[in-house]
């Protein structure tokens, strides 16, 4: 239970100020079907930490345990610095439905889209390379990235704008580098 629980609070982190928010705030305020656009949403996301456990999973057996030790402790460094370095607010990169029609399958495509290859997936791999099992791994990834990104969908742009948005993510970033400060000690000193 203990590798569910830390998921969910690490993912959670990940997420915050992420494009995913900004595409579900636009997502339901384009389509007006919250409902439709959360289901699609929670389907992509739980798909997506899904496969990235069991990649890390995959990834843990293939690894021999020092250098996974040292790779997951990049990985968090990497995460880190790729936070610190986007404001997370691009909004080039959320999509401008047009329709109502097919809320759901859209929300799924473009969620699993925006997804693949997002630092958050990438976390799911390192926790899942180290934590076990990794399908609870994946069960707390997918339900951190939801629950953190579903308020979204119903709080609107108007309420989104009045967060303190860059504190959160210069939070987020700085849980990171303290994640990747500590791996990197304990591999350092399982090294020596």
């Amino acid at each position: 239970m203990e590798a569910f629980w830390i998921a969910v609070a690490v993912v959670a982190m990940a997420e915050l100020g992420d494009k995913t928010q900004l595409v579900a705030i636009v997502m339901a305020n384009r389509y007006r079907r919250p409902l439709a656009v959360a289901a699609g949403m929670a389907v992509a996301l739980g798909s997506m930490h899904a496969l990235a456990a069991l990649g890390g999973a995959w990834l843990a057996r293939l690894l021999p345990d020092r250098l996974m030790e040292w790779l997951v402790a990049l990985g968090f460094a990497v995460i880190a610095i790729w936070m610190a370095r986007s404001s997370g607010r691009d909004r080039s990169d959320v999509p401008r439905p047009k329709t109502r029609r097919h809320a759901f399958a859209t929300a799924v495509l473009v969620f699993a889209m925006l997804e693949f290859g997002d630092k958050s997936q990438f976390t799911t791999i390192a926790l899942s390379m180290t934590l076990n099992p990794a399908w609870m791994v994946g069960l707390g990834a997918a339900i951190g990235s939801v629950l953190i990104n579903l308020p979204m969908i119903w709080l609107g742009y108007r309420l989104q704008e009045k967060l303190p948005h860059q504190l959160l993510h210069r939070l987020a970033t700085a849980l990171f580098a303290l994640v990747a400060m500590v791996l990197l000690v304990q591999a350092f000193q399982g090294h020596t």
